[in-house]
């Protein structure tokens, strides 16, 4: 975690410690700066005053937009020019104080516009960061759902392939059944009819019976295959 990340993370734990509205904190910030003024017109009037006002500058700067910072700056730097003309009022004709407080105004300026737009910045980056992760759960998510659309396609694929394959060798078989219909009958016609012309004693006539038996056998068998072809039952 950066630096910036960790002073973030801190003065958002005190906010929620503290449970402070947002104007609740302002009038807070505006007393601390007018407590610093007074401070420094009173107590400190020789010494470096620019540090007791970043006090409470930076942790609003943490906490508010950039023109809200802005404006508690150029505060701070009224305040400041306030104590300054109060501590010594004969400067007051003089240009130094003035100067004195424009480069407070500055510098206050500078620093807590450039934390809070840092902080506004990394806020916009987490953000983008979040919605970034969440396109890519997205994004795998449907590349899941993609991915198992093409198992299932590939499963209908070899399904269709071998219901294809059923099919042709179902065509095949109906039409070498039919092909063999023609031949059986033209034996089975010609051994009834030495059936006919053979005497009941003879050789061939036996032999004839057993023919026809084995036709009749052949022609149940095919019209079983007929019958499997047509999805009929035995």
């Amino acid at each position: 975690m950066s630096l910036l990340d960790a002073a973030i993370a801190h003065f958002d734990g005190v906010q929620r410690t503290l449970r402070l509205s947002p104007r609740l904190r302002r009038v807070g910030g505006i007393l601390f700066l007018l407590l610093v003024g007074g401070f420094q017109s009173h107590v400190l009037p020789a010494l470096a005053k620019t540090p007791f006002y970043l006090i409470p500058l930076i942790p609003l700067a943490f906490l508010e937009p950039p023109p809200i910072a802005a404006a508690f700056a150029g505060l701070a730097a009224v305040i400041s020019l306030g104590a300054d003309l109060r501590a010594d009022f004969a400067s007051a004709t003089l240009v130094f104080p003035y100067w004195s407080a424009l480069a407070r105004l500055i510098g206050f300026g500078l620093i807590t516009t450039a934390i809070s737009l840092a902080v506004r910045e990394n806020g916009r980056l987490r953000h983008s960061e979040q919605a970034l992760q969440e396109q890519a759960r997205e994004l795998e998510a449907k590349n899941r759902a993609l991915e198992e659309s093409v198992r299932e396609l590939h499963n209908l694929q070899a399904a269709l392939i071998a219901k294809e394959r059923q099919a042709a060798i179902a065509e095949a078989a109906q039409v070498a059944t039919y092909e063999m219909q023609r031949p059986l009958m033209s034996i089975s016609a010609f051994s009834e009819e030495l059936q006919r012309l053979a005497a009941p004693d003879a050789p061939a006539h036996p032999i004839a019976e057993k023919i026809l038996e084995r036709v009749e056998d052949i022609e149940r068998i095919l019209k079983g295959v007929r019958d499997a072809r047509e999805g009929k039952g035995p």
